[in-house]
């Protein structure tokens, strides 16, 4: 078992993970981790990957995501004066949304 001391940087306290751990399981500067702390126990594992939105739709036109998704929500029928707030940069809309 590896020892480490608890450091302090800035207001929060810090470990350092010894170099030959890091090597062992492939961690990098930069790399995410989820920490969990249990009793007499903290675990750190790495984090499974997340992406940003740009990351995961990149690769097709947005029309063409907004084709393959265009029946996955059924909101039901309309029930009374619904409104859609439009993005000014949308060119069909009015000033500040469209009534339907």
């Amino acid at each position: 078992m590896t020892r480490a001391v608890i450091d302090r940087w800035g207001k929060d306290l810090t470990v350092r993970i010894p170099t030959e751990i890091a090597s062992t399981l492939q961690l990098h500067e930069g790399d995410r981790v989820e920490i969990k702390a249990g009793p007499d126990q903290i675990v750190i594992r790495r984090a499974k990957p997340w992406f940003a939105l740009e990351e995961i739709f990149a690769g097709k036109p947005a029309a063409a995501w907004r084709a393959i998704y265009a029946n996955a929500f059924d909101w039901g029928p309309d029930v009374g004066r619904e409104y859609l707030l439009i993005p000014r940069s949308y060119s069909g809309g009015g000033e500040n949304g469209v009534s339907l």
